[in-house]
């Protein structure tokens, strides 16, 4: 199956993702590594780096048809939810419908919610089951249980099977330590560190822990099984903080314990009851406190646990802020008016106070822009009173006035075409910042595809099983001689499906199957005659006319039966014994399915063809064949004794003349199997199938039965078993 696992780099996520991995699905992951980490997934997946609302995310199921969502990604911290309850919201439901929309429609067939246990609040009943009133305390609990109704509506409206799974406190390693359920984790980290524990409160308040090795057993089997429905996932066994702390401080004595206020939505007493789980799942936590505790703390001491994501707080760089502009343009002005003290006398047609509210607009904006140009207008009103003018006399006075508008003019002016610019920068940027995302993410669907594309170019390169190789292969089964056919389908099955043990046995109406066709090893020893027992795989290939593959791996069955049915009757069938393990896929049942079609379609063309000659080819009302169609199939019989290694016996039938009456009684005594006829020299001679040397005696004590004189022509042949 193709599984997706949102927040698959996270803590649970990973262990999700790596449970499925185990059994060979496929896995993909969807996750902003705020809190996650791609070192804890290790084997081979695929992932979008980015947030569950992100709109993106529908090219990601696009290209890939996910047969299960896992929605593991959440904001966990309770205490942040209370703290940001938007953000909470943000990503714990607008997350989940995103994930459920497009779940719906790219076809998903499974979801699974990861809830919890905050969805209960204060109930003091204990053990919680999943009936209980829900009243949660926090943001947090509020969006967990809002969000398993939204999985429970998709489910009634869209049809979406969902299963909804509140976790209790899950604790193991690669466990952030900023998480809700993380006590376990900082605990540990504050040993490795050498650290004081902090306990919130009286220590008294009790948690149901659960490994996290647990949880995932758990969603993978609820997933397999098909289960729908609420469940919770937990130990059912509450232990206190105080206890927590005591064991894991047990072998490392000494450290010091600092007890501090309870936080803010913290529920003091937690136990859920997982007997539904177990009942309908036939699932039980494998792990023990103490022994989660010991591989927990095995895997902090050879690996350092993973430190908390500290909260960016968005503060304005110092020099970005209006008091730093208003402290620069101070500066200007002094330095301005310094230079008109200075080199006024000697530059006198220079205008210093027009640089100064042009510079101020350029590098300060519009604000600083309009205080620059009363600053510089004071200064000439300054001078004005100076000199001794009075204050009334100056609003009258053109020139100054005209200054004072131009100084403002000035500043509005190339503040406001600076700041457009700056917007229009401002905004550049950020569609350049939306180009460069979009175009990584293309460029990673595309390195992707490129893969995809040439893996299925080599396959279709290099496969075994391309059609020009399966061509060649079946042109074996171009003759129309049945003897030619069962030695050419070895060759046919050997090469399409690469294994070296194949028999293909003729069906009798007596209950046996006689050999007729094996693979040339010559360690390679079938029974050259198989008694068909009721109820063994061999029986039920052949009465069902079905091809029948040994599921359960017996060693005392084939490996598969594949019948070759002809007019609704079996009348032979192929047997392999031996395959590779990597040969157990749908791919190779399927390729048995098309060789053996094939094989039976020749047969029954070759079946056609025989019938067609029938006059010509034997002799009137007999089974005897010609001198020609005889030489024929000796030739056949000599090829497979010489490349397959099965044997035949060749007897002469010592009497000169022969009647219709004779040939009958000949024909009734030899098996199906065995051929009859006539050489160019008008002699007659009896092909055994399968047959060594010391077997034919028993043909030439029923022929003399009937006395009919026969001896063997001695020939040395190879040894079959």
């Amino acid at each position: 199956m193709n599984v997706l696992v949102t927040g698959g780099y996270g803590f649970i996520g990973s262990f999700i993702a790596e449970r499925f991995f185990k059994e060979n699905h496929r896995i993909f992951i969807i996750d902003n590594l705020i809190s996650g980490k791609k070192e804890n997934i290790d084997f081979k997946h695929r992932s979008f780096i980015g947030d569950v609302t992100d709109e993106k995310c529908e090219s990601f199921f696009k290209a890939h048809s996910f047969d299960v969502v896992i929605h593991c990604a959440a904001q966990t911290s309770v205490q942040r939810s209370i703290e940001k309850p938007f953000e909470d919201s943000s990503t714990n439901i607008l997350g989940l419908i995103n994930m459920l929309n497009l779940s719906i429609k790219y076809g998903v067939e499974k979801f699974v919610f990861c809830s919890s246990a905050a969805v209960y609040g204060e109930n003091p009943t204990l053990p919680l089951k999943e009936g209980e009133h829900l009243d949660p305390v926090s943001p947090y609990g509020i969006n967990k249980m809002n969000g398993e109704l939204y999985c429970r509506k998709w489910e009634e409206l869209y049809g979406l099977s969902s299963l909804v799974l509140r976790f209790a406190n899950v604790y193991g390693p690669r466990q952030h330590v900023s998480a809700e359920s993380g006590v376990i984790s900082i605990y540990t980290t504050n040993l490795s560190k050498q650290q004081p524990i902090t306990v919130f409160g009286t220590g008294d308040q009790t948690r149901d822990f659960i490994y996290a090795g647990d949880v995932a057993e758990a969603v993978y089997r609820g997933v397999i099984s098909g289960l729908s429905g609420t469940y919770n996932v937990s130990n059912n066994i509450q232990t206190s903080i105080n206890e927590l702390v005591a064991r894991l401080t047990k072998e490392n004595p000494g450290y010091s314990v600092e007890r501090v206020a309870s936080k803010k939505g913290d529920i003091a007493f937690s136990q859920l009851d997982n007997t539904s789980l177990k009942r309908d799942l036939d699932w039980v936590p494998k792990y023990s406190l103490d022994e989660g505790l010991k591989a927990t703390l095995e895997y902090y001491k050879n690996k350092p646990a993973v430190k908390p994501v500290k909260e960016m707080k968005n503060r304005s760089p110092l020099w970005n802020s209006h008091w730093m502009y208003l402290a620069e343009n101070i500066v200007l002005f002094f330095i301005f008016y310094a230079l008109s003290i200075l080199a006024v006398p000697a530059v006198e047609s220079i205008d210093f106070w027009m640089i100064y509210v042009l510079l101020a607009a350029l590098l300060f904006g519009k604000t600083q822009a309009l205080l620059s140009s009363f600053l510089a207008i004071s200064v000439h009103v300054n001078q004005a009173l100076s000199s001794g003018r009075e204050m009334g006399s100056l609003f009258m006075d053109n020139e100054l006035l005209a200054t004072f508008t131009i100084y403002l003019l000035i500043g509005l002016i190339i503040s406001y075409v600076v700041d457009r610019r700056k917007i229009e920068l401002k905004f550049t940027k950020d569609e350049l910042a939306s180009s460069r995302n979009q175009y990584s993410f293309l460029a990673t669907v595309y390195e992707e595809t490129l893969e995809i594309k040439n893996e299925l170019q080599q396959q279709i390169l290099r496969s075994d099983n391309g059609i020009g190789q399966i061509y060649q292969a079946t042109r074996s089964l171009d003759s129309l001689e049945p003897e030619a056919l069962f030695t050419g389908s070895i060759h046919v099955l050997e090469e399409t499906l690469k294994s070296r043990h194949f028999a293909i046995y003729s069906i009798a109406p007596n209950g046996f199957a006689r050999l007729v066709a094996k693979s040339k090893d010559q360690e390679f020893l079938p029974a050259a005659s198989l008694k068909i027992d009721k109820g063994t795989l061999v029986d039920k290939a052949i009465t069902q006319k079905q091809i029948g593959f040994n599921q359960s791996l017996s060693s005392t069955e084939p490996f598969f039966v594949a019948p070759i049915v002809q007019q609704n009757e079996t009348v032979a069938m192929i047997v392999c014994y031996d395959a590779s393990f990597q040969q157990l896929t749908l791919s190779f049942q399927n390729l048995v399915d098309v060789v053996t079609r094939l094989i039976s379609a020749a047969l029954e063309r070759s079946s056609s063809y025989i019938q067609e000659i029938n006059n010509e080819r034997y002799i009137e009302d007999t089974n005897a064949l010609k001198p020609a169609y005889f030489s024929r199939i000796l030739a056949q019989k000599q090829q497979a004794a010489d490349t397959l290694q099965i044997p035949y016996t060749l007897l002469f039938i010592n009497e000169k003349a022969f009647n219709t009456e004779k040939l009958q009684l000949i024909g009734s005594i030899l098996r199906t199997t065995d051929y009859f006829g006539f050489d160019e020299k008008g002699d007659l001679y009896i092909v055994l199938s399968n047959t060594e040397l010391n077997d034919a005696g028993m043909v030439i004590e029923r022929l003399a039965g009937k006395y009919i004189e026969a001896s063997v022509i001695e020939k040395e042949m190879p040894h079959v078993g």
